[in-house]
């Protein structure tokens, strides 16, 4: 079969229901693959259909190779591509992982490199806190010199705040969305699906376009972000929600999986504390703790700069940081009260902390440490 017909069944295939997954591997390995599927007799078809327990499925060949026809109309108008789990673009980690999809779509750079992959997930209701972190540690990364590919689902909150962050410091991001790559969703989220091509990221996904859009969608494709992986990180989750699901995911798939702690009373922290209490997770508070854990040994740097303590520690500043430690949460008004320490130097005092990395502006002009 030429490239042209193979790449058509590797379309073809994705209509077929239930079919699109590994599990049904067996099937494709005893026709020579996802091709030799669609040359076999039918005769032929009908007997391993039996033979692999998928008696309930009407193996209608023709009627999904003329959808897989009207499907890369599609894929052409919107620069769609296409590999199969036979293909050496196709992610290296993925393939070996039961459950992968037999083909993916994809958009911009899909090669299966020696790249290192972390996966970075939590609540599309994070804090401002927690988008903090992530965007604090993505920096940090990028200048240690370790630029892996980072994996999230361009959702809101937790994923869109890792996107932004790879943007901005020039990481590779890698968007696994829940529907056809025709379109985004949220819509909102466009131009940095854009912004991901354009630094050489990739959208990717396991749905054709003319798949239903179900909620159960996206759970699905929580299997895919952490079969990506070699790690994954939940920066921000309560106890229930799609990202605890995708760190036992990745449990199961013997990757590392690692949290970042949250205050006990913090619901929106309640499934990251929990992971690390049942001893699933390893806590990261900072980049140190990333490499650690990943065993990545720090790479050299330029030269060596003294650094000159500009800003000497002061009475004042052991006195914020510890009412902050004590009371949490804080507005520069309150501050200012419980501390008795003057407005203007209350401000500056809170910028030098700023941008120490001690203390975290928040909305409402509040102030916490971090």
């Amino acid at each position: 079969m030429n490239h042209e017909n193979s790449f058509l069944t590797r379309v073809a295939i994705t209509m077929a229901p239930r079919l699109n997954n590994a599990l049904f591997a067996s099937l494709f390995q005893q026709c020579g693959g996802i091709s030799g599927f669609f040359e076999e007799t039918d005769q032929n078809i009908e007997t391993l259909f039996r033979e692999n327990n998928l008696t309930n499925i009407q193996p209608e060949r023709s009627r999904w190779l003329q959808m897989a026809k009207q499907e890369l109309d599609v894929m052409k108008k919107h620069h769609i591509q296409v590999c199969g789990i036979e293909d050496s673009n196709y992610p290296r980690l993925l393939k070996h992982c039961a459950d992968a999809p037999l083909v993916l779509f994809y958009k911009g750079i899909l090669d299966d490199s020696d790249s290192k992959n972390i996966a970075i997930v939590g609540t599309r209701k994070a804090t401002e806190m927690g988008k903090k972190r992530v965007d604090t540690l993505l920096h940090e990364l990028a200048e240690t010199g370790y630029h892996p590919n980072i994996i999230s689902g361009l959702a809101y909150g937790i994923d869109i705040t890792a996107h932004t962050a790879c943007v901005h410091y020039g990481l590779k991001a890698q968007a696994v969305l829940g529907h056809g790559l025709h379109m985004i969703y949220p819509a909102s989220h466009k131009s940095m699906a854009e912004k991901i091509l354009e630094q050489g990221g990739a959208l990717i996904s396991e749905f054709p376009t003319c798949a239903q859009i179900l909620p159960t969608n996206f759970l699905q494709r929580n299997r895919i972000v952490a079969g990506m992986s070699e790690a994954i990180l939940v920066a921000e989750s309560p106890i229930k929600g799609g990202a605890m699901s995708t760190a036992r995911q990745a449990l199961s798939y013997n990757r590392d999986v690692m949290a970042i702690p949250g205050r006990p009373e913090d619901p929106t922290f309640a499934g990251c504390n929990l992971l690390i209490k049942q001893n699933i997770a390893a806590l990261v508070e900072n980049i140190k703790d990333l490499l650690r854990i990943l065993n990545w040994p720090p790479l050299p740097t330029g030269p060596y700069q003294m650094s000159l303590d500009l800003f000497p520690v002061t009475n004042n500043e052991v006195l914020l940081m510890e009412t902050l430690l004590k009371r949490g949460e804080q507005n520069i008004d309150q501050l200012h009260q419980l501390t008795r320490i003057p407005v203007h130097d209350l401000s500056v005092l809170l910028l030098k902390l700023e941008l120490e990395g001690h203390v975290m502006q928040l909305p409402g002009n509040c102030y916490t440490l971090i």
